[in-house]
């Protein structure tokens, strides 16, 4: 554990929510990864009952709400020959489209491998949220520059998700909504207001503050007395907004192959070449973006996170009748000190909402719909009695850190991988492949605003998963239930 981890609290927003020049010459061309495949990536490959699937983040996209109703987006090209580029990416979530989009906006001849297609894991099934906030700022303090590059970035670009749908004139609901934390005390909105008083100080954005007949107008509940609002956040469909930005870079040259999953990757003079079952590339440099769904070929990135299953169900459109009286101002919604129920209301006018999956049954989706649906009905008691029906219910995986920072790798030379964005990733994913893209487009990626590591294997990998649902979140519910939180 390094100087800048931070011990895990039971009902810190991270452990309750779950919604990438370049030198280096390669090793020696008899040397290979290890085929070391961990019992994690073993059981993905094993996992074949409904409830493995679930209890793994494995389910199939379709069963994800975000890609309702227009479906599945259409399959993308399989490798199925020998090529090269300057750059290969493996991974077409978020921090990979992302990082491809820019490349290729650059004119670097990139191809992207995605194991199944662009948004099938987190980036297809998270919450949702645009959460335009630094979780831990602490963590910059150890930067060479102590932080002061990376938050002018992150001042820059704190919104992305919202100006590359509009540069692009992707169609991914992107809504600058604002995001509002919910609590039920002043003295609960002084204490968070002043965690987050460097979003003011440090010029990142202003934040507002509501309470009384605002906060019930805004929320449409007696539920909550105060709310702190950050007006850049918002909402946005992440599976959308990956594969806009995958059809972007295509339109800019970048190749994007899909059903084409990484087998092994080896050292080919300076150059690296990776392995799928019907082709390869060959590229100077490879970058994986396979945050909690990672490959075995590259262990380092396997076994350097904490995977977490998550939840995330949709509503049928709601009626006019029960849109008006949950959330009618429209933010996206987090409640404060615990946020065992976020909320997004999309432009469909379903709600997404989002948790951890009990360990018994995480295939359930009728159990979690009704613990979901019964907190509907003690913040909002009017919908009682209306029609709120189960659209689709999900689960998928997070790759948390001891440091609430993204992980930004080498392995080797030349081999780097960007992943590991907690539960953050719809801002942080693609403004870390943005930024990383930069790097390597102007040959400057020892000047980055962020480290590069050496990945490090955690010693228990399973702990957080465990630990989390079996004992905080079930000890949090009946809190909830009791009326303690």
């Amino acid at each position: 554990m390094d100087k800048h981890t931070k011990p895990a609290t039971m009902f810190s927003r991270r452990n309750l929510l779950v919604g990438t020049g370049l030198v280096g010459v390669a090793a020696a061309t008899a040397w290979v990864w290890p085929k070391k495949w961990l019992p994690l990536l073993e059981g993905d490959k094993a996992a074949k009952t409904t409830h493995e699937l679930f209890d793994r983040g494995l389910v199939p996209i379709k069963n994800s709400g975000w890609t309702m109703p227009g479906g599945v987006q259409a399959d993308y090209p399989t490798l199925e020959n020998d090529i090269t580029a300057d750059i290969v990416i493996i991974g077409a979530g978020l921090a990979g489209t992302s990082l491809a989009l820019h490349l290729a906006e650059a004119g670097v001849d990139v191809a992207v491998l995605e194991a199944r297609e662009p948004g099938w894991g987190a980036s297809g099934r998270n919450a949702g949220h645009v959460l335009p906030v630094l979780k831990d700022i602490s963590v910059l303090r150890g930067f060479l520059d102590e932080g002061k590059g990376f938050l002018e970035a992150f001042r820059e670009h704190h919104t992305i998700p919202f100006d590359l749908a509009e540069k692009y004139e992707i169609e991914c609901d992107a809504v600058k909504s604002g995001y509002l934390n919910a609590m039920t005390g002043e003295g609960a909105l002084e204490d968070f207001k002043a965690e987050m008083a460097y979003l003011e100080t440090s010029g990142i954005q202003k934040i507002e503050t509501v309470a009384g007949s605002d906060m019930e107008q805004l929320t449409g509940s007696k539920t909550w007395s105060h709310g702190l609002i950050y007006p850049n956040g918002g909402r946005v469909n992440p599976y959308l907004f990956s594969n806009g930005m995958a059809k972007n870079a295509i339109k800019l040259g970048a190749r994007v192959f899909g059903n084409s999953e990484a087998l092994d990757i080896e050292p080919i003079g300076k150059k690296w070449r990776i392995r799928t079952s019907s082709g390869s590339v060959t590229a100077d440099r490879a970058i994986f973006c396979t945050n909690a769904y990672p490959t075995g070929i590259v262990p380092e990135f396997a076994d350097s996170f904490y995977p977490l299953t998550a939840y995330g169900l949709t509503t049928k459109p709601l009626s006019a009748e029960a849109s008006a009286a949950i959330m009618p101002g429209g933010q996206t919604l987090a409640q404060v000190p615990v946020d065992l129920n976020p909320l997004v209301k999309d432009r469909h006018n379903r709600l997404i909402l989002s948790s951890i999956p009990q360990t018994a049954k995480p295939e359930d989706a009728a159990w979690h719909f009704q613990n979901q649906l019964n907190w509907l009905h003690d913040v909002w008691p009017e919908t009682r009695n209306m029609d709120i029906e189960l659209e689709a219910y999900w689960t998928g995986r997070v790759g948390m850190r001891d440091v609430e920072f993204p992980g930004i790798y080498e392995a080797q030379p030349g081999v780097y991988g960007l992943m590991h964005f907690n539960a953050w990733g719809n801002v942080m994913a693609p403004l870390i492949g943005k930024l990383f893209a930069e790097g390597v487009a102007t040959d400057t990626i020892d000047q980055l605003p962020f480290p590069i590591e050496k990945a490090q294997p955690v010693s228990n990998p399973g702990k957080q998963d465990r630990n989390i649902r079996q004992w905080m979140i079930p000890a949090a519910r009946q809190a909830q239930r009791w009326g303690i939180l």
